[in-house]
């Protein structure tokens, strides 16, 4: 029975998989207050007609030493998302949807172009698709500390590609940031009004702040006892 025994333990050891959240954090949603540079691109590939790319492959990039492109740089490649449902920010600040396709290194230069290998994908990496200089996304600490305040609440404003719902581990932007008092680490709750704003309120989920700018933050969600949606209101723990 030992050799059984121990081929169980070794097989439920395997099953066993660290998740890699600095890596969601980074491939996650995001929204950008104000126009991206857009102006440094991927390029139409080697092969006539190809324009979208994936892990092992390596990209020709619009732009090279005259705009600062060094070898051994990694850069984020990010595309807009013309997101119709993306919900009005709660201080009428426009907004657009960005996702994070992957992010690239450097392995050579010209002065007008480059050559990037994919270091990591996140989805499929298209032509057209622009560059923003790669930051390391750290996950915070969660600080645990006050209470949820319902009366003045956010909105959950978009997901990752257009997507509308989220469930445990899954990550959105609402409309707070630095600006409303919110911090990297801090707690939120997400919520519903019930029999029209006077009822009890309805709890939904529990989540983190991860990324804090100064209008909006992406969280993570953590608990959920029902779908999250876009729209659904945020009340920042204080």
């Amino acid at each position: 029975m030992a050799p059984v025994a121990s081929f169980a333990q070794e097989a439920a050891t395997a099953r066993v998989v660290s998740r890699d959240y600095a890596g969601e954090l980074a491939c996650g949603a995001r929204a950008a207050g104000s126009p991206p540079d857009m102006s440094i691109r991927v390029a139409p590939g080697r092969e006539r007609g190809k324009s979208m790319f994936g892990p092992g492959e390596s990209l020709i990039i619009s732009a090279g030493t005259a705009r600062g492109l060094k070898i051994g740089q990694d850069y984020y490649v990010r595309r807009l998302i013309a997101d119709r449902f993306v919900h009005p920010a709660g201080d009428n600040v426009k907004t657009s949807s960005v996702h994070t396709a992957g992010w690239v290194r450097i392995v050579d230069a010209t002065a007008d172009a480059a050559i990037a290998e994919i270091v990591k994908a996140c989805d499929a990496i298209e032509e057209g698709d622009y560059l923003e200089p790669f930051i390391k996304a750290d996950v915070p600490i969660t600080t645990r500390d006050g209470e949820p305040d319902f009366a003045n609440p956010g909105h959950l404003m978009l997901g990752d590609d257009r997507r509308q719902m989220a469930a445990r581990g899954d990550l959105m932007v609402f409309d707070r940031g630095s600006d409303h008092g919110l911090h990297a680490g801090q707690r939120v709750t997400i919520f519903r009004t019930t029999g029209g704003g006077t009822g009890p309120v309805a709890r939904i989920a529990e989540a983190t702040a991860l990324v804090v700018n100064p209008q909006t933050s992406v969280i993570r969600i953590d608990k959920t006892s029902d779908a999250v949606t876009v729209g659904d209101l945020v009340a920042i723990h204080r």
